[in-house]
This record gives structure tokens, C-alpha cells and sequence, in this order.
């Protein structure tokens, strides 16, 4: 298999774009160039980068730290914004919602089947979003990404759809801006919210350490690409948020699911803030 020339030709030329300079989120106090870690993604015939922000120390990390201004499809990380809307707006009254499965075949027995937000959730079921969505309205949904400042809150190619073929488009500093404030709640929701939200977020309970996040995967002609975001908690200290996102122009990757999050845990222990 041979790597994409570059990270993003997986996708439309329309899937990238570089923010203003003003839009950046700018290091706080200090960074550290980390492509001696680039391997991690090379050894698994990737593209990918990662950004981390320590608020403990109050340092960022960068692996590839040009592609982390390059904008593209948030793919299912959506899915935390969208369980946010979804409780604040009360199209969903709490975490155990169940709507029920509309009998088309998603392509995995796991999401073909009548969910609740917190099963939608974990496996990762588009259509479940996608109605929750729908419930809200294509105006509110837009007022919403526009109030949060979601990405470029772009609703283009259907409103329903956009965070996986439509004009949706975030960078990985973008992910860590929305993810600091989330952790921090500094969003338009109410406690109730955030606490459910950052509840069915934790992938990982383990002796204090805790792990909060969300994978994606947006899939086209040319490859995937894939992300892992999210943030890790231990005993004593603050959060370490993190985003990384891998590309590859081989749709028959065998193990790209399961990479985004290797990589991502490796990076994390190796910056001392996982076990």
C-alpha cells in the first residue's frame, strides 16, 4: 500500500481549508514540536497529525503542526456537539432516549437497531444523530453551530448530513477549542447537559484515570480519513486534551479503526498523562 501524498488528498479539495489567521487558537505558553513521534503514523502506513494541550502545565505538543490548522470533515465527532444540542434543546430528555431504528440496513448490526442516545453513542450510529438533528430544524440547528462556533458552522449539502458529506469542516485546533470549553463549560448548556454529555464521553474508567472522547471516520473514493478527540483526566491534575487525525488512500486498511486510538494512547504516554 502506498501513503496519500499528502494528508488530505483522501478527500474533496472543498474538504480542506485554512482559517484566518486571527481564528487560530495560538499557544498560551509554550509548545513542543513532537514529529520525532511522526513514526507512530508512518509505521502503520499513515498520513496523521496530533495536537495536545496540557492544562496542567499549560503547554501545547504538536506531531505535524501545519495540518493542524487545515480544516475537514468532523465526521462522528460530531456526535458530541450533536448529544449536546440534542439534550439542551430537548429533542432528548436524557441519555436512556430511545428512538426507534427507521429498518434501513447502516451496515452494521450494531447501529441497525433501536437506540437510545447513550448506545447511539457508542456505536457510533449516524442515523440516530441525523434524527435527532431533524428534530431540531435546519434553522435552529444552524443558529446553534453558529452560537457555539462550531468549525465553520457550514449546514451546506444538507443540514442532515453535512458533518459527513456535506460543508461541515473543522481543524484540530478548532476540536481542542470546543473541547476546552466544554470541559470548562463555557457553552451555552446547562449543568444538566454538560454532565450528561461528558457522562456518556468517558471510554475509559480506570483507577482515576479517565478518558473522554470520540473517534470518526469519513470514508470517500480516494480513502479515509479518521479522527480521535477528546480529553484525559488523572488523579492531581488537570485535563490533557488532545485531536488526532490519520488519512489513508487504501480503503481495505485492515486495522485504520483501530489506529486513530493506538496512536492517540501512545502519544498520551508518552507526554506521561496516560498509564
Amino acid at each position: 500500500m502506498k501513503p496519500v501524498p499528502a494528508l488530505f488528498a483522501v478527500l474533496l479539495v472543498a474538504c480542506s481549508e485554512t482559517p484566518a489567521p486571527e481564528q487560530a487558537l495560538v499557544p498560551a505558553a509554550g509548545h513542543t514540536l513532537r514529529d520525532d513521534l511522526a513514526h507512530l503514523f508512518a509505521d502503520r502506513q499513515l498520513q496523521g497529525s496530533f495536537i495536545g494541550y496540557d492544562a496542567q502545565q499549560e503547554h501545547w505538543s504538536f506531531i505535524d503542526s501545519a495540518s493542524c490548522d487545515v480544516a475537514t470533515l468532523p465526521a462522528s465527532t460530531f456526535k458530541i456537539i450533536g448529544s449536546l444540542l440534542g439534550l439542551e434543546s430537548g429533542v432528548l430528555p436524557d441519555t436512556g432516549h430511545v428512538i426507534k431504528w427507521d429498518g434501513q440496513d447502516y451496515g452494521r448490526a450494531a447501529a441497525n437497531r433501536d437506540l437510545s442516545l447513550r448506545q447511539a453513542y457508542d456505536v457510533s450510529a449516524y442515523w440516530y444523530f441525523r434524527d435527532v438533528v431533524r428534530r431540531i430544524g435546519p434553522a435552529g440547528f444552524k443558529q446553534w453551530l453558529d452560537t457555539v462556533g462550531y468549525g465553520n458552522a457550514d449546514t451546506t449539502g444538507g443540514f442532515d448530513q453535512c458533518w459527513v458529506r456535506g460543508g461541515l469542516r473543522i481543524t484540530p485546533r478548532q476540536q481542542i477549542e470546543f473541547l476546552r470549553k466544554l470541559h470548562a463549560e463555557e457553552l451555552p448548556f446547562s449543568a444538566r447537559t454538560f454532565a450528561l454529555t461528558k457522562d456518556i464521553m468517558v471510554r475509559e474508567d480506570t483507577l482515576g484515570h479517565v478518558l473522554r472522547a470520540k473517534t470518526g471516520w469519513a470514508q470517500g473514493d480516494e480513502g479515509s480519513i479518521g479522527w480521535y478527540v477528546g480529553w484525559a483526566e488523572a488523579p492531581g491534575r488537570a485535563p490533557y486534551f488532545f485531536a488526532t487525525r490519520i488519512s489513508t488512500s487504501d480503503t481495505a486498511h485492515a486495522s485504520f479503526g483501530n489506529d486513530r486510538i493506538a496512536i492517540t494512547r501512545s502519544v498520551l504516554r508518552e507526554a506521561g498523562v496516560w498509564p
